[in-house]
C-alpha cells in the first residue's frame, strides 16, 4: 500500500511564496492505477515531485507498506517510488546501453541485472520486437524513445510508478503500448499514480481531481463515477 496523507507544498514565485499543493491525501493499493487529472497549473506535477522526494513537502506524510519515507534514503525511496517524466531523457548510445544504465549506479550494485531474455521479452511487450537492442536511440522516433525510457524504469522493478503525462505527446500506437505496459505493471502487483489529459482509457480505479492545488478523490465504476 502507498499512502499519501495531507500533502502540502509551498513554492516561491515572482510574487513570493504560494501554496501549490494543499492538504492532498490519497491511498493506492497493489494492482491499482490512480489517474490524476485537472487543468494545467493545478499542482499535479508538483504533487508527483513531492511524492518522489524531488521537492520538499511543507507538511504531510508518505508511507510505503506502513514504512514512512524517512525510513528510506532518498535514493532508495526514488528507486521504489519511481517518477517517469513526460519528455524522455536518454543517454547517447544503444537501446541496450540505456536499459542497462541503472546497473552502472551504486544503488543497484546488489540487484541482479536483467538477462538478455528479459530485455527481449520487454521489447516485445513494448511493440519494439522488430528493433534490435543494438539500435542507436538517436535513430528512434519520439514514441519509440518514450517507450525505451519507460522500459528503463520498469526493468528496475519499482513498487510505485509516478507517471507525469508520459503519453501526452505520443501517437496512438505508442500511447497504447505505454498503457498496456502500465496495466501489466499494476496487474503484477505494482501501484500507479499517473497524470493524464487524454480520454479515460478504462485502466484506472480511482481519479484524483486537482483544482488550484486542492484535490478530491473519486472512485471509478465503469460507466459511471461516484465520489
Amino acid at each position: 500500500m502507498f499512502e499519501c496523507e495531507h500533502i502540502s507544498v509551498e513554492l516561491v514565485g515572482d510574487k513570493g511564496a504560494f501554496r501549490a499543493v494543499s492538504d492532498v491525501s490519497v491511498c493506492a493499493q497493489e494492482c491499482e492505477i490512480v489517474d490524476i487529472v485537472g487543468p494545467s497549473g493545478a499542482g499535479k506535477s508538483t504533487f508527483l515531485h513531492a511524492l518522489a522526494l524531488l521537492i520538499e513537502r511543507t507538511s504531510g506524510t508518505l508511507k510505503l507498506d506502513d514504512k514512512g519515507a524517512e525510513s528510506f534514503s532518498p535514493q532508495e525511496w526514488r528507486r521504489l517510488v519511481a517518477l517517469v517524466q513526460q519528455k524522455p531523457v536518454l543517454l547517447e548510445g544503444t537501446i541496450e546501453d540505456n536499459l542497462r544504465f541503472p546497473w552502472s549506479l551504486k544503488l543497484y550494485k546488489n540487484i541482479q541485472p536483467p538477462s538478455a531474455a528479459e530485455l527481449d521479452a520487454l521489447m516485445n511487450r513494448a511493440g519494439l520486437h522488430d528493433i534490435a537492442l543494438t539500435r542507436l536511440v538517436s535513430q528512434l522516433s519520439v514514441g519509440q524513445q518514450a517507450r525505451v525510457a519507460f522500459m528503463r524504469t520498469l526493468i528496475t522493478h519499482p513498487r510505485v510508478l509516478l507517471l507525469d503525462e508520459v503519453d501526452a505527446a505520443l501517437d496512438a500506437q505508442s500511447t497504447r503500448f505505454i498503457g498496456e505496459l502500465t496495466s501489466d505493471f499494476a496487474r503484477e502487483g505494482g501501484i500507479v499514480l499517473r497524470i493524464r489529459h487524454k480520454l479515460d482509457d478504462n485502466r484506472a480505479a480511482k481519479r484524483l481531481v486537482f483544482n488550484a492545488g486542492v484535490a478530491h478523490l473519486e472512485m471509478i465504476e465503469r460507466g459511471e463515477t461516484r465520489d
